[in-house]
This record gives C-alpha cells, structure tokens and sequence, in this order.
C-alpha cells in the first residue's frame, strides 16, 4: 500500500505520470476498496513545492521491437506487476525473474496506470520481449490490455461503460482479456463475457480456484462463443502475504505459436487461439491438430475452425511432452476420452464422426477425477463447422 507519492514535470513516483501541473481543480481518488462497515477515518496532506518549473520532458512511448522473424512456439505469461502499481519489487527486478524462467515473452500489467510504458525498452533485449499493457481494475473485475499504447480508464460502475472500454482497446488493435474470473479473484460481475477476446483460466497455481475460470470458458464455448483461454501469473514480486505463498513468473505458462516474436507477432497468435498453457515454463506441451481429408495431414491446430460434411470423419492427433504418468482428457461437445499418457514423448490419434458443430480441446492431468483434478497443461479448440 502506497501511503504517498510526489509529481513533478521530470519525475514522478513509479505509477504516476511526470509532466506539468497545470491549474485548475484536481482530484484525488483513494482506492479504499476494503473498508469495514463502520468506516474509516483518513488524513490527506498535500505540499506544493513554489517556483517556476522547468519545461517537462515528453513522455515518449518507444516503437515496439522484432526480437525474432522465425514463426514459432513461445513461452510467456501474461500478468504481472511491478512497483509502478502494487508490486514489491522493479520492472529490473521482473525481467530478471523472466529470464531465469526462460520465457521469451513477458506482458507487463500494471493495474490502472502506464507509468511502465516508456521504461520496457530498458529492460527488454534480444532474449526477452515486454509487452506493454494494463490491468484495468474495477469494483466489478479486473482486465488486462495488452500492446497499448495509451492509459485506459478504469472508472467503470456499469455494463455499458465497460462496454466501452472494450471498444476502445480493441479499436486500438489491442487484445483485452477477463482476469481471474473465481472465488477469490476477485470474480467478474460485469458480466457479457463473449465481447472479449480471451480469459485467463489460469491464474496462480492451479488449486487456487482455477476450475472455476475453466468452466466459465467451457460454458461460453458450448454458447459458441470464442475466446482464447489464457494463463498468467499475476505475480506481484516475493514477498507476497497471501494464501499462495509467493508467486511465480511464468507459473502458468503460456505458449502462443506467432508468426513472429514481437508484441504484435505474439497478440496474432493470440487473436487467433493459437495457445496453450502449462503449469510452468518448462511444464508439459500439448500440441492438438485435425484434418479433415483423406491424405493423412493435419493442418488444423488450436484455434483454427475445420469444416467438414456432417457424418464425415475428422482425424484428431495430440502429442504431449513431459506428462508421463498423467492423464490426458479430450473435451467436445460429443464425448469426452479419456487416456493415459504412458510416455514423455506421447501421440494418440482418433477418427471421429462428426454430427454438428463442435469443438475439441486437451486437457493433461494427474489422475484424480474431476472435480479434484491438479491441472499441468491445456489447449485451446479446434472448432469444427458441421456443413
């Protein structure tokens, strides 16, 4: 908790924005969102420093940077934080973290402000892209942006206004994704889920209430709805007081197969479901494909739509890496399958007659029945369009 903080038209604390102090009425919001029923009693001291200030330096955003042209699978997460909002310890301090996980990405979510933005090239490289983005916290939930370039509000008391901020970040070709949809989340109470793009069904080790996000997402799907699962997180930088313990950079891992690594390479792949997600960077792989013809091909991977003549055969393969000993579960809106993966290198193929619509997706496991089930890695669909 930030007990005070200063503004200057050079220098600002982290989370604040440096520029000049123009007159007029400002006003002070106090995030007082945990308040007993009694009240609360508070005291604002306010100095102000006389004499004219120099000109303030610009706030100058950087063009986002191509690490690598190669398209391919990598390996991120998607929420973090910082001491620019309520996070213990440095954007150094983070992308130090990163890297000692092997993460080629890293979207950097600091909750309401973009204080970070002209800062990530300082920390990025050639071994590690920062993405810039924002959590935009609220009453009702909480919501990341990612690849923007400009602060979105989070003053959002009703539907319509959350609307908009949605149409705002998207407009801007940013992504935006309902964070931690759970217990303890806190959960989303706004409510229109399927005008976003993703949702993190994983946030934080998996047994913190993550079935919960999970089978939202399965809802929307069967609602036809598409949003691409992700994970994330939401590591705030030891030492963290919570029922957790510390949290992880890159636990879950999200895997996101780009035609390109940089911010906009990385949010394609996303856009377009091209992700899976595992307990940790260098947890299990799930790699699901189908085709639809009879030449034995698999063009199809997560998040890709087949279409196929109902009655047809659809051929599914899913090859998972480093999970033996777990369980692998393929979800539809047909029959779920259950297998046991006997092997860290592990394919398994079916032929599936298709009666409609439809979409399969993986699940990887240890062996305890739903609902106790300790989750290590998941896919996104692959949709199927009955003709």
């Amino acid at each position: 908790m930030r007990r005070e903080f200063f503004l200057g038209p050079h220098e600002a604390t982290p989370g604040y924005l440096p520029g000049p102090l123009a007159p007029g009425r400002w006003e002070i919001v106090l995030g007082l969102h945990n308040i007993l029923p009694q009240g609360c009693d508070y005291r604002l001291t306010i100095r102000l420093c006389a004499g004219k200030a120099p000109n303030p330096d610009p706030i100058v955003i950087p063009p986002w940077p191509v690490l690598r042209r190669e398209a391919g699978w990598y390996r991120g997460d998607l929420h973090c934080h910082t001491h620019h909002s309520d996070g213990t310890g440095s954007l150094a301090d983070l992308a130090a973290a990163a890297r000692a996980q092997r993460l080629d990405f890293l979207a950097v979510t600091e909750h309401n402000t973009i204080s970070h933005l002209p800062h990530l090239k300082d920390h990025g490289g050639p071994d590690l892209l920062l993405i810039p983005g924002e959590e935009i916290t609220t009453e009702h939930g909480h919501a990341n942006a990612w690849g923007i370039r400009r602060w979105h509000d989070f003053r959002c008391d009703s539907r319509e206004q959350m609307a908009q901020v949605v149409q705002d970040v998207r407009a801007a070709g940013a992504l935006i994704s309902i964070n931690h949809p759970k217990e303890s989340g806190p959960p989303w109470e706004f409510g229109d889920e399927a005008q976003f793009d993703c949702l993190e069904a994983w946030q934080a080790p998996w047994f913190v209430f993550n079935d919960q996000s999970l089978a939202l997402w399965d809802r929307l799907l069967r609602e036809g709805h598409r949003l691409t699962a992700v994970g994330g997180s939401d590591m705030h930088q030891p030492p963290f007081a919570g029922p957790t313990g510390n949290l992880e950079v890159g636990q879950p891992c999200t895997w996101v197969y780009a035609p390109e690594l940089s911010v906009e390479g990385v949010l394609e792949g996303i856009r377009a479901g091209h992700v899976f997600i595992s307990e940790n960077s260098s947890g299990p792989r799930v790699f699901l494909t189908a085709g639809a013809g009879d030449d034995g091909r698999y063009e199809a991977m997560t998040g890709d739509e087949v279409q196929i003549k109902a009655g047809a055969t659809l051929n599914l393969r899913c090859r998972v890496e480093g999970a033996a000993g777990c369980r692998l579960r393929l979800c539809s809106t047909q029959e779920i399958k259950f297998v046991e993966i006997d092997e860290d290198d592990f394919c398994r193929e079916w032929a599936i007659q298709i009666e409609g619509d439809s979409f399969f997706r993986a699940e990887v496991s240890h062996r305890p029945e739903p609902p106790h089930v300790a989750m290590r890695a998941l896919s996104n669909p692959i949709y199927v369009m009955a003709k």
